[in-house]
């Protein structure tokens, strides 16, 4: 995406960026994977794997259904592609994404950065209970219900009521909104 010049011009935040995103993908897989030994009592070893498969069936679900979005569709998603990118990276050259970045890429980077956001909040159980042939449009309906989430806790934030309430319910939202929204109509 950048010019050898520009790469090395911000090398060092680059650098720390990807380290971090590194770090927060570790707590993240970490997080997981003991909540899930310790609510399924299995070893260590055995949920790594179900988390590994679980992303790859996810990942691998998505990669076709995106095949199959026209291209307007598929530029609604590439927000998770710049949310890929480290910040400095996305903010110096996300502009020239489709010049420099083989569309394939682009998919599979949206296909993993899916899978992975939705195994990591919701677990593997979540994942691995869904039909095969109903994964992918449940994981492009969850973001969708992200966003709407989202929309719904920024608004939250500019009301009045006590900050004790407001902290509940966003915490409420934030834990299970897009997966709950998934089983309410669209009124």
């Amino acid at each position: 995406l950048l010019s050898e010049d520009e790469f090395f011009e911000h090398k060092d935040a680059i650098v720390e960026e990807v380290l971090a995103k590194l770090r927060g993908l570790a707590k993240l897989e970490a997080e997981l994977l003991f909540t899930e030994a310790d609510l399924y009592g299995e070893s260590l070893p055995e949920v790594s794997q179900v988390i590994s498969n679980a992303i790859n069936a996810a990942t691998d679900a998505l990669s076709a259904a995106l095949e199959t979005l026209s291209e307007e569709d598929q530029d609604q998603l590439l927000p998770l592609f710049r949310a890929h990118l480290p910040q400095t990276l996305a903010e110096l050259s996300f502009d020239r994404v489709h010049e420099r970045v083989p569309q394939q890429y682009i998919k599979n980077a949206i296909a993993s950065t899916l899978a992975s956001k939705m195994v990591y909040k919701e677990g593997t159980r979540f994942i691995n209970a869904l039909p095969k042939t109903k994964l992918a449009e449940t994981a492009l309906r969850y973001i969708q219900k992200e966003k709407e989430v989202i929309q719904l806790m920024e608004s939250l934030e500019k009301t009045s009521m006590s900050e004790d309430e407001k902290k509940k319910i966003l915490e409420l939202l934030d834990a299970g909104g897009a997966r709950t929204a998934l089983n309410i109509p669209d009124i």
